[in-house]
């Protein structure tokens, strides 16, 4: 146990020689000087005592690639156990060990058993006779006596030291200090260290969210905030400066999961072990179902119009092993066993041998170029992992862990299997001793049925808090999210990694009906993350806060049957399919990740689900231990001694600038601006922004501040970047203000005083962003408008937006629809600017080049810029209170009548598009009738031909295909309602207007 919280006080670079345990002997000066300074009336033998306390002798050793090995002697004070309930020790002397380093030994009278004749042994002691006298010094500071009663250590002591002055004066004659000692020398209770890995529920976060509360005039906890910032400094700049150019070691991946419902493997497993995946066998069929519409502003554009991945793949790759093939199989199961008995005891290793037997199998010949690493089980859910064979070695210290979540929160029905292991690159010359990388691998199976959200929820949180994998030494030097944790070493958690991933089995639907579904993933990845009640979870911060999850491209993973009521894909026709098989990860910036695949496997057919992989590189930096040791004690000697409580010098910071004019602020076009700020004080600085008013916003909605906080050594600099960017959330509220963009931004110098700085520039006011309402009663071009007060009076508003009709009366005057891709390619870029800023001056639109009939970029620039317009509408066309009345519209009659609920300025609009989208449907089925009657003038051996063609094609009508694109953007969903309204009826709502 003592050597645990010793080795817990340590850096990895220290190792333990021996432990010796003793008592302090104050030296007679010291009792002298402390019972003069006493009162008189005192017994100096109680004086004497004061001075007494229980120590830990320690030597360490430190081993430099440079000067080989160094040593020193660590004398700790033992703090009584039992105020604390926990043992506790403190530093209190360092001997360097080298050429004037002495060690005295000398045996105490057992008759008299005391040192120097003076100080008695303690009453307490319980260590065997003889005792000894032990005085240390290192020919500068002050001699330092114990007595120990440890014989068995004693001569180890002796024996270590001596080898330790050897090895020093072999390198070194000098008696300087030894400056791998400088962290324990000048903080000794503080010392953070830079090995990964940290928290990553930490290191992912960033500075600024982990400072106290504060605003301008309550600064909040400035001592607080000043060491967290000037721990996380420390941190990256080490890390950096030694990871500038680092070597990399890329490590494939492929992680798979798979709920096998209880069964037993019964199919070929190679598709989703070997990574082919099978979606595109049933496109075809998919697309019968349901019109594959490829969606544009509101469903696949971003606010710029351009398409936003929520994870793509990686653009580069690091250096990878020799072959293509994983590195690395981490595969697994649910419902496994389904069995009573298992719920409560089961030793049965049957089915987790099968369904390994199955994997290895899977990889055919390739299988014996890999063997087992590691595995867990915890009744149905069952975690192996797979390596190759030449990579075996580079995996050291396997770590395991479950917890259960079912029935009574602690059956293993419901829970998960963890595996931890830990990945050292090979030692080369420049890095004898690299770092280790950890990669940590959840199997977490949460509970079933949309209704119990909170539920799994909760049993995320609860799992998080449960699952470890046992007391482990190697990493108790930094805990930042417990500073009171207690010095034994802790249950090692899941999050102490450098890479964590989740493959978790959970249902994650919205209240939405199984063709909505279907729809919903057909048409895109945002419209589906709407309403997913996983990625509403991370954006409400209630579950898997800070896990990345790749796009989601491939078909619903469940709810499969075998049986009559099934649909045309086989989904079970009484439960709704979902993406119930997920696979996230959480990365620190020591490891990157780049994720390649995401997919599921239909042809694996024998469960209710299907399985679903994900194909990573994980890049190792070849780093050596001792190189960021080295960076990070000259950091730290920089740094350690300034104690934010006793600054004698005020940090003082300043900005090459105090005003930042970003000039012409135009929508939707981010711009930046850069100022310095430097220290130019005598001791560290911290700083942070801060807003006006406590727990506000630093900065308005339009404004971007990189980084938010930071620290700087005495002279160093760094560039601040601010970014205006207006976006729809924000113009509505600036189109009806002045023309002029600014604000006050505080920045708070830590212990210091506040720099204020002025941001501004000229905005210009667009049509996009504003109500329907504030549209129809503009007097003229927005452009031109001088504040809210000049909107024109209610009585007097148009009944519809002219820069709407604008839109839709060129659209309409133009043979658009002969257009290939409309509404489905985003138009060009710079021409959506530009046809903006014609609406926003009722400028002409730009004109058909000569001699064209149709300008094919100018078309798909102003079917995307009427997307655009419509979709940057703060409330959609039709008011989201009544969308659930158009869903339960059944006849194109009671449609019409809806007409009369509608805002004034809603009927118009909605009126002009949809006459718009039934006038292209109309020239859509003119020229398909043209085509037939063409074709029907060919040759008689070929009309029946055409004619059997014509009637079994299922390709959906284009009026079909338009509303599927517009009914998600004239009636927008809310994601923040109890029950979304159903996508098929918000569609079929819409072609009751473009039909007939």
């Amino acid at each position: 146990m003592t050597d645990r919280v010793l080795r817990s006080l340590l850096r990895p670079s220290e190792f333990v020689r021996v432990i010796l345990e003793g008592r302090s002997v104050p030296r007679r000066e010291e009792a002298d000087s402390e019972a003069k300074e006493a009162d008189a009336t005192l017994d100096e033998k109680a004086v004497v005592d004061q001075g007494e306390y229980d120590v830990l002798l320690a030597v360490v050793g430190h081993l430099d690639k440079v000067t080989g090995e160094s040593g020193s002697v660590f004398i700790y004070r033992e703090e009584d156990p039992s105020s604390s309930g926990r043992r506790t020790l403190i530093l209190q002397h360092i001997f360097p060990i080298h050429k004037d380093f002495s060690l005295g030994i000398s045996q105490l009278d057992p008759q008299n058993d005391t040192a120097d004749g003076d100080v008695p042994r303690s009453p307490t002691t319980t260590l065997p006779d003889p005792g000894f006298s032990m005085e240390l010094s290192d020919g500068k500071s002050v001699p330092f006596t114990l007595v120990t009663y440890d014989k068995e250590h004693l001569s180890t002591a002796l024996l270590a030291c001596r080898n330790l002055r050897e090895a020093s004066l072999k390198h070194s004659s000098d008696t300087e200090f030894h400056p791998w000692l400088a962290p324990y020398a000048l903080h000794p209770s503080s010392w953070l260290s830079v090995i990964p890995p940290r928290d990553l529920r930490y290191s992912t976060q960033p500075a600024h969210h982990r400072l106290s509360s504060g605003c301008a005039g309550l600064p909040g906890d400035e001592i607080a905030d000043f060491m967290t910032l000037r721990d996380e400094w420390l941190y990256t700049k080490a890390q950096h400066t030694v990871q500038r150019d680092p070597a990399r070691q890329g490590l494939r991946v492929r992680v798979g999961t798979f709920n096998v419902n209880g069964k037993m493997p019964s199919q070929d497993l190679s598709a989703w072990i070997g990574g082919l995946s099978g979606d595109e066998q049933v496109q075809d069929e998919w697309k019968h179902l349901i019109p594959p519409i490829k969606e544009i502003s509101p469903l696949s554009l971003g606010e710029s119009g351009k398409t936003i991945p929520e994870t793509g793949p990686a653009t580069a790759e690091p250096p990878i092993h020799g072959s293509a093939d994983p590195d690395l199989f981490v595969l697994a199961f649910q419902e496994l066993d389904l069995s009573t008995e298992a719920l409560l005891y089961s030793t049965k290793t049957t089915r987790k041998d099968a369904w390994t037997t199955a994997v290895i199998a899977a990889l055919g010949d390739k299988g014996e170029l890999y063997e087992k690493l590691a595995s867990k089980q915890l009744v149905g859910m069952f975690l192996i992992v797979l390596v190759r064979k030449e990579l075996r070695s580079n995996f050291v210290g396997a770590r395991t862990g479950a917890v259960g979540a079912g029935i009574m929160g602690i059956m293993g029905n419901k829970g998960a299997v963890a595996l931890r292991l830990t990945y050292r690159p090979e030692p080369t010359p420049s890095t004898p001793i690299p770092i280790a990388a950890t990669l940590t691998f959840v199997n977490a199976h949460l509970a079933a049925f949309d209704e119990m959200l909170e539920r799994r929820n909760g049993d995320f949180r609860d799992i998080s808090r449960r699952l470890e994998f046992g007391p482990c030494a190697e990493y108790m030097w930094d805990s930042p999210l417990d500073p009171d944790a207690p010095s034994e070493p802790p249950m090692l958690n899941i999050y102490s990694s450098d890479l964590l991933v989740w493959m978790v089995s959970l249902p994650t639907g919205k209240d939405m009906s199984q063709i909505d579904i279907v729809m919903t993933c057909n048409q895109g990845v945002p419209t589906l993350l709407k309403f997913d009640q996983l990625k509403s979870s991370m954006r409400n911060k209630k579950a898997f806060e800070g896990f990345k999850e790749h796009t989601i491209s491939h078909l619903p993973t469940y709810r499969f049957q075998n049986g009559i009521l099934t649909d045309k894909l086989g989904y079970d026709m009484k439960r709704k399919p979902a993406w119930t098989d997920r696979v996230l990860h959480m990365t620190s910036p020591f490891v990157p990740v780049h994720q390649l695949s995401y997919a599921s496997h239909p042809e694996v057919s024998m469960s209710d689900h299907k399985p679903v992989s994900a194909d990573f590189i994980v890049e190792i930096p070849v780093v050596d231990t001792m190189d960021l040791e080295t960076v990070a004690n000259e950091l730290y000697k920089s740094i350690a001694s300034i104690d934010p409580e006793e600054l004698t010098d005020m940090p003082v910071l300043k900005l090459d600038e105090t005003t930042v004019d970003f000039e012409k602020v135009s929508y939707d076009r981010p711009t930046s601006k850069n100022l310095v700020l430097r220290n130019t004080g005598k001791v560290p600085a911290a700083f942070r922004f801060f807003p006006r008013e406590i727990e506000k916003p630093i900065t308005p909605e339009w404004l971007q501040i990189s980084p938010l906080a930071g620290f700087l050594l005495a002279g160093e600099d760094i560039s601040i970047t601010f970014t205006v960017h207006v976006t729809s959330k924000s113009a509505a509220t600036l189109n009806l203000g002045t023309a002029k963009l600014s604000t006050l931004i505080i920045l708070h110098t830590t212990l210091g005083q506040d720099l204020f700085i002025s941001l501004g520039g000229q905005y210009e006011s667009t049509c996009f962003g504003n109500s329907l309402s504030v549209l129809a009663r503009l007097p003229g071009p927005i452009r031109e408008l001088q504040g809210e007060d000049a909107l024109l009076p209610q009585a007097q508003a148009r009944n519809s937006s002219r820069e709407l009709m604008k839109l839709i009366g060129w659209l309409m005057s133009n043979d658009v629809d002969a257009v290939d891709g409309l509404f489905v390619t985003p138009g060009d870029e710079s021409l959506i600017a530009q046809i903006r800023e014609c609406l926003d001056t009722n400028a002409d639109f730009p004109a058909t080049p000569e001699g064209q009939d149709v300008d094919t970029n100018l078309v798909r620039a102003m079917a995307t810029a009427l997307l655009m317009f419509l979709d940057s509408l703060p409330e959609p066309v039709i008011p989201s209170h009544l969308h659930a009345h158009c869903a339960g519209i059944t006849s194109r009659d009671a449609a019409y009548e809806m007409l009369s609920v509608f805002p004034p300025v809603s009927v118009n609009v909605w009126i002009s598009v949809t006459a718009f989208l039934h006038l292209l449907a109309y020239q859509a089925e003119q020229r398909a009738s043209a085509a037939e009657t063409k074709a029907g003038d060919s040759a008689e051996e070929d009309s029946e031909d055409v004619r059997t063609a014509v009637e079994t094609d299922s390709t959906p009508s284009r009026a079909e295909q338009l509303a599927s694109i517009f009914a998600p953007v004239l009636l927008r969903d809310d994601i923040e309602a109890a029950a979304p309204v159903s996508l098929v009826d918000k569609r079929r709502f819409l072609l009751y207007f473009m039909q007939g």
